[in-house]
């Protein structure tokens, strides 16, 4: 069995959801999440993602000056964290890259994972694997978009394309060289949006933004480790995965009404409520 697969399998087992076998239970009508409020979504969000950051909060603008503030004092750095990251290469770290943070930060792990859950909620009829799945499926694309766009209009080299090791070198949006999209890391971005929303949704359980959040942020420092990107570009490309990935997760509107069954032993009742899990 490849490395891939025992990968799979670790991560569903680690969030295969609790069972209940207490007196009390419940049983839930799963909320229908895959419709027509959910494809408009993609489009209806974009202005209110765009112009998010007027409605920011005092936190919200703290966070935002602190990465801000990392990024500028790691333009200062990034030549220097470069050449220490190649001093101190390893076989036990070029493999670790090559078979885990390397496939994580490109989504070969991520999307199979998530397509796994989604298909888990629609066999236990249960919402919150489908939410969680079809959250990273929108945040994903976003930050595909977003990262997409950034990388183009700045056209920074990677550090494996200067010689002698310059850090800023960009060309800006017209240039002859397209292949030169350091800024800002695009596995960072994705391996920080799989946290986000993962995170977000099992907020309830530390162990799990603990784990999302270490794994991605070794991503990230693999990128430099690999000499892909400079520290600059994982910064932002972390900030920007973990915001789209908490956006999404907190304006999912498009889950419809689902009928819950209580039972226990002196009471039985129904309710219907609006789920946003």
């Amino acid at each position: 069995m490849s490395m891939r697969w025992v990968t799979y399998i670790l991560l569903i087992l680690i969030l295969y959801p609790k069972v209940n076998l207490g007196q009390n239970a419940a049983d839930s009508i799963p909320a229908k999440c895959l419709n027509k409020e959910y494809i408009k979504s993609y489009f209806s969000d974009v202005k209110p993602l765009i112009i998010s950051p007027s409605k920011w909060e005092r936190n919200d603008w703290i966070i935002a000056g602190t990465v801000a503030g990392s990024t500028a004092l790691a333009f200062v750095f990034d030549e220097e964290i470069g050449r220490f990251s190649q001093r101190n290469r390893t076989h036990f770290l070029d493999q670790s890259n090559v078979y885990f943070f390397d496939p994580f930060g490109k989504m070969y792990y991520t999307v199979p994972f998530m397509g796994a859950l989604y298909v888990y909620g629609l066999a236990s009829k249960k919402s919150k694997p489908k939410v969680v799945a079809l959250d990273f499926v929108k945040a994903s694309f976003y930050s595909g978009v977003i990262i997409t766009g950034i990388k183009h209009l700045s056209h920074r080299h990677r550090p494996f394309q200067t010689n002698p090791t310059n850090s800023m070198l960009w060309d800006g949006p017209i240039t002859d060289n397209w292949h030169h999209t350091s800024f800002a890391s695009g596995h960072t971005i994705m391996a920080f949006t799989f946290a986000s929303v993962l995170a977000t949704h099992y907020s309830d359980r530390l162990w799990i933004p603990v784990l999302a959040y270490s794994v991605a942020g070794l991503s990230g420092l693999a990128r430099i480790y690999d000499n892909k990107h400079w520290t600059s570009d994982v910064i932002v490309g972390a900030a920007l995965g973990y915001a789209v990935g908490k956006w999404v997760v907190k304006n999912n509107r498009y889950c419809r009404f689902s009928l819950d069954a209580s039972y226990g032993n002196n009471f039985t009742g129904l309710s219907l409520k609006y789920k946003l899990l």
